[in-house]
């Protein structure tokens, strides 16, 4: 075999092993919940793809129960500028909240799928400003502690090959039980939750997850980390249901890991408290 055939070879098995990786992030970013696990929307469930993320909207409570997406230190690279034109989303078969629901509320179109996160490309930053992205924040909340663990996780994908995120309100709860907003009866969150999964130095799966009141916190990020099952516990749904079912149960349960190494954001300029609401 000569070298340009070996060449070939070696390329090809690049590429092969790419879409293989690709294949195993794409199955575990998405979580197992109603619509997902029977294979097709139902009528309070909906599952949305966009370029940037995927979503799974609750019609009922007119909020996304989750959002995932996969974040990489190519895509920390910014290159879109933030638009800030929110968008009711025309995908949602009911519709998505609007933005006269929010309107003297005293809650912000709260981001799951952050803006910054979307900023390596103009069409995802863009699909980030749509209704379904957005659930009712204190804005407190929002501007405070929610910024702060948005900035956590871009942290620690600047020193990880990728990094799986999921967030999303915790719907454990009747509709009729939370206080709504709008005439779309937006529901308001009590509690929000992030989960977090990706391989250590050695090749080891590692996840935290944490679960934050929806209100003005001083404390620091790291007392509001708990175990992925409890995540899943308060939610109902199933995260990182493609990992085997022994190596899923060892990294769900782990609170202690290179995650919550001292890795903490101190708020700079752009994340201390602005307390004007956002209409």
């Amino acid at each position: 075999m000569n070298f340009k055939h070996k060449t070939i070879l070696a390329a090809l098995h690049i590429l092969i092993v790419a879409a293989v990786f690709s294949q195993e992030i794409s199955e575990l970013e998405i979580p197992l919940c109603h619509a997902t696990s029977c294979g097709e929307n139902t009528g309070d469930h909906e599952v949305h793809r966009y370029s940037g993320f995927s979503l799974c909207f609750r019609n009922s409570y007119k909020d996304a129960e989750w959002v995932s997406y996969t974040l990489t230190q190519e895509k920390l690279i910014k290159n879109a500028r933030r638009t800030n034109k929110f968008t009711e989303d025309k995908s949602i078969s009911t519709g998505s909240a609007k933005l006269s629901d929010y309107k003297a509320s005293g809650y912000d179109r709260g981001h799951l799928a952050p803006a910054a996160d979307m900023a390596w490309s103009e069409q995802s930053e863009n699909e980030s400003f749509l209704m379904s992205n957005m659930t009712p924040q204190l804005p407190q909340f929002n501007r405070g502690i929610w910024k702060e663990i948005e900035a956590q996780v871009r942290k620690y994908a600047q020193s990880l090959d990728f990094l799986i995120v999921a967030t999303g309100p915790v719907l454990e709860k009747q509709p009729e039980e939370y206080k709504s907003i709008g005439q779309s009866k937006v529901r308001v969150p009590e509690y929000f939750y992030k989960v977090l999964l990706a391989k250590d130095k050695s090749g080891n799966w590692q996840s935290i997850g944490f679960i934050i009141p929806n209100e003005k916190s001083e404390h620091d990020i790291f007392s509001y980390k708990v175990c992925v099952n409890e995540v899943e516990e308060r939610t109902s749904i199933d995260f990182f249901s493609a990992l085997e079912d022994s190596i899923e149960e060892e990294v769900e349960s782990q609170t202690e890991n290179m995650f919550t190494q001292d890795y903490r954001v101190k708020p700079d300029n752009d994340t201390k408290l602005n307390l004007i609401i956002q209409d």
